[in-house]
């Protein structure tokens, strides 16, 4: 069974071999090919060979698109910051008004900035890799995307005294969400992973979600014309799972490292796919041992009732991993097959 078959039988509920296993390595794979991470987030070649890297040195049941959204930022007129350890950032926004960012233009996906880069980049990926590993489009949820115009702060005034102005921006940020989405899917991406800061128990409160980013997510999901996987960005997810379920297209969840995986699954019910929920912080921190043991034990907690994935569960995985941790998670995901089988 490759990977694709496993990750798509897994998200079917149907059987596999063992347990897909998932890492966010988009840095480290310019770490592989000693590339600076400049060129690595810039050129499609160079974030292919990266993510080439990544798959001939680990064997995860992926290959993705960048899960940083600096480019878009960038697009919409913010300014980047770069590093040489860690992946680009946002160092500031195109605006901190939500009147001047409802008078800006979308970016166009196939001209504006580096967006025509991520789509050729999937687009290799895709031609590679077709049907044999999963390509995994990463995009920011449509209810955390005005903060990529305005700042987090400034949006989060706007949601709070604002509400005209700020569902305003929803609407015409949700525009470009939709497009973008849909233009990875068209380049070949297989899956998109909808990252939504707005779901983090961390950020949001139940209440805000539901009654202001739900309806939100209902729209503009409906309109993404592929599967899509909720992930909340390193927060916590559990307070608003069960309000999920229905989604249009949603095929999984991206829990938290702090969310209990056995409460997790009793809030989203048998038929959508758990994701996680490996603390991010532990990778370059932990023994191979250790990394081992926690994965397992997510394995033994998640595993046995079929439609769970092994993953980190934030973006980038540290540069300061040792390989032998990453490869842990592989070993652990074995182990189990052998000893508890995989017939979901």
């Amino acid at each position: 069974m490759n990977a694709y078959q496993r990750l798509m039988n897994t998200l079917m509920g149907q059987p596999v071999d063992r347990v897909p296993v998932l890492a966010v390595l988009g840095a480290y794979g310019g770490k592989l090919t000693q590339t600076d991470l400049k060129t690595l987030y810039r050129d499609p070649a160079a974030w292919v060979a990266g993510q080439q890297a990544v798959q001939e040195a680990f064997g995860f049941d992926l290959v993705m698109t960048e899960f940083n959204y600096s480019a878009i930022a960038e697009a919409f007129g913010g300014e980047v910051a770069w590093f040489s350890d860690q992946a680009p950032n946002i160092k500031r926004p195109a605006t901190s008004s939500a009147e001047a960012a409802l008078q800006m233009a979308l970016p166009d996906p196939q001209q504006s900035g580096r967006l025509p880069a991520i789509l050729e980049s999937t687009r290799r990926l895709a031609e590679r890799y077709k049907e044999q590993v999963p390509v995994i489009g990463v995009v920011p949820g449509p209810a955390i995307l005005p903060a990529l115009l305005i700042g987090m702060e400034q949006w989060m005034e706007t949601l709070l005294f604002a509400q005209d102005s700020a569902g305003k921006l929803l609407e015409h940020t949700g525009s470009f969400f939709v497009t973008w989405a849909n233009a990875l899917l068209q380049a070949g991406a297989d899956c998109l992973v909808v990252t939504e800061g707005m779901a983090a128990a961390e950020i949001a409160p139940r209440e805000l979600f539901a009654e202001r980013f739900l309806p939100h997510l209902a729209t503009t999901f409906s309109q993404v014309l592929g599967p899509k996987v909720l992930h909340q960005t390193g927060g916590s997810i559990n307070h608003i799972l069960d309000l999920l379920p229905g989604l249009d297209g949603l095929v999984a969840v991206a829990i938290g490292s702090k969310d209990d995986l056995a409460q997790a699954r009793a809030l989203i019910g048998p038929g959508l796919t758990l994701i996680g929920n490996l603390d991010n912080l532990c990778f370059p921190t932990a023994s191979p041992d250790e990394l081992y043991a926690m994965a397992l034990a997510c394995l033994q907690t998640a595993a046995p009732n079929g439609h769970y994935i092994l993953s980190n569960a934030g973006a980038d995985i540290s540069l300061a991993t040792a390989p032998e941790n990453l490869k842990a998670l592989l070993a652990a995901s074995n182990e189990y097959a052998l000893t508890a089988g995989c017939s979901r």
